[in-house]
């Protein structure tokens, strides 16, 4: 049994860089892998005023465990960084060394999955659906990223899937949405709690629905705001695959504060086809405006190709038409090696 719960229940935890990740340590029900990445890109650096293009890189290492603790429970951890080549001094630069991921918990297997750290949060699996592109996707939802100080329950029923998230106190976190009536960005420091929910369904044919919503409570010197998200989404195909994989989102973020209210509703639309020879080809397009004034927000659409030369070494490229006024296109091409 314990053996079956290594091979069948862990590797679902850790569905990224799976294939590339070397195993360390694997016996009495133990495993410890370490996986990373490198990559580089040229970017045209039209939407920074110039003509000039810029090469950037950067790196990420990545490092998991899993120890069965009983036939029908294991534990698991997870701890990602990522951190930009142009920093080579990172101590002086905060944003140049980044926790991605880093959690710990509990795999019950029927009974379900409890996280606790940082990471996606619920609200995630509804608006991840277009999330599809390595650059410039995914723009027209205001998802705030990955949190610290959560705890997460997940499980799966037959086709149906579930989550949800609370998150705690968190005086690094910021809100930042819209702007107010003299048209400044709206943000506000120091997140009291917050908590998401999701629910899916996946049909044998391979089309998924999703919904979700999440809540944020926001306070700064006696100020409150909050934040309301809720997003319904649609998808077809297996992302990652072989073949055809199609994805559509609606969303809606309102939020409240001491003089302003603002309601962002957002679609996207995202499409992937993958060749057997290899090569991939993307299509996207996102779209958000205020709700009650009629501003845009984000209007653009995406192209992009894909060449995957081995299981490890991968190349793309990307490119976005902003239809905003007054925006530039942008394109990159990248290389990507994984390990």
């Amino acid at each position: 049994m314990k053996k079956t719960l290594l091979a069948i229940a862990i590797p679902a935890l850790f569905a990224v860089s799976a294939v590339n990740a070397a195993t360390v340590y694997e016996k009495d029900g133990q495993k410890f892998d370490v996986y990373g990445r490198a990559q580089v890109n040229i970017y045209n650096d039209a939407a920074a005023g110039s003509n000039d293009n810029t090469l950037e890189g950067y790196g990420r290492i990545g490092l998991r465990g899993t120890t069965v603790i009983t036939d029908k429970v294991a534990g698991f951890a997870r701890g990602e960084w990522q951190i930009d080549s142009e920093n080579s001094d990172y101590t002086d630069d905060k944003e140049s060394l980044k926790t991605r991921h880093f959690y710990v918990g509990f795999d019950g297997g029927e009974v379900g999955k409890a996280t606790l750290g940082q990471t996606d949060t619920a609200y995630y699996d509804a608006v991840g659906v277009t999330d599809i592109f390595n650059e410039w996707g995914s723009s027209a939802n205001a998802y705030k990223g990955r949190q610290e100080g959560q705890i997460i329950y997940n499980n799966t029923f037959g086709g149906f899937r579930v989550g949800t998230s609370y998150q705690m106190s968190d005086d690094n976190a910021s809100l930042e949405i819209g702007s107010d009536s003299q048209g400044q960005t709206i943000k506000v420091p120091d997140l009291d709690y917050g908590y998401a929910a999701n629910v899916g369904y996946t049909f044998a044919s391979n089309i998924g629905i999703n919904a979700g919503y999440a809540q944020d409570e926001y306070a700064q010197n006696g100020l409150t705001a909050d934040k309301t998200d809720w997003a319904l989404s649609t998808s077809y195909g297996v992302y990652g695959e072989p073949g055809l994989y199609l994805a559509g989102l609606y969303n809606e973020s309102n939020v409240n504060g001491p003089s302003y209210d603002v309601t962002l509703q957002g679609y996207e639309l995202a499409a992937m086809y993958i060749l057997e020879n290899n090569w991939g080809f993307l299509a996207g397009y996102n779209y958000a405006e205020d709700k009650d004034s009629g501003d845009e927000s984000t209007d653009n659409i995406l192209v992009g190709a894909q060449y995957t030369f081995t299981s490890n070494f991968y190349s793309y490229a990307e490119y976005k038409v902003d239809q905003i006024e007054g925006a530039d296109d942008q394109w990159t091409l990248a290389l990507q090696y994984n390990y």
